[in-house]
C-alpha cells in the first residue's frame, strides 16, 4: 500500500513539473499596437536624425526596448541567450550587437560604407522582430 502511495505522488510531482515546463517555455509574447506604432516612429526618427554609428547603437538600444516590452527580462546579452523565437536570425543579432559594443567601447575606425551596410541590415532586423510581434 505504501509504494502505491510513493509512486501516486512522485507521478503527480513529475505531471506537475512538465506543466511548469510547459507554461515557462511557451510563454506568448505580446506588445500592444501602441507600443508598436511607437517603436516604429522612433525607428523612423532614429534613421533619418543620426550617423551610421549612431543609427546602429540606437537601433540596438530599441532592439533591446522592444524585447524588454514584450516581456523578456535581462540586459541584451540575457535575453539573446534566452534564444528567443521571435528572432529571425539570432546569429546576425548577435553580431551587430557585438558591431555596436565594439563602436561604443573601442576606438577603431570602420568605413563609412561598413557602417552603412550594418545599420540597414540592423533597421531590416528590427524591423523583422516588431513585425513578429503585430
Amino acid at each position: 500500500m505504501n509504494t502505491y502511495i510513493i509512486f501516486f505522488v512522485i507521478f503527480i510531482l513529475i505531471v506537475l513539473i512538465w506543466i511548469y515546463l510547459i507554461f515557462k517555455y511557451t510563454k506568448s509574447y505580446k506588445i500592444v499596437p501602441e507600443k508598436i506604432k511607437f517603436f516604429q516612429v522612433q525607428l523612423k526618427r532614429i534613421v533619418l536624425n543620426w550617423s551610421y554609428k549612431e543609427q546602429i547603437i540606437d537601433i540596438d538600444k530599441l532592439y533591446h526596448k522592444v524585447l524588454q516590452e514584450a516581456g523578456y527580462k535581462g540586459t541584451f546579452w540575457e535575453i539573446l541567450k534566452m534564444e528567443p523565437s521571435e528572432i529571425w536570425n539570432l546569429q546576425k543579432i548577435w553580431e551587430l550587437h557585438k558591431l555596436r559594443n565594439k563602436l561604443v567601447h573601442d576606438f577603431d575606425l570602420l568605413s563609412e560604407k561598413n557602417l552603412k551596410k550594418n545599420s540597414i541590415e540592423y533597421k531590416s532586423q528590427i524591423e523583422k522582430l516588431i513585425k513578429q510581434f503585430k
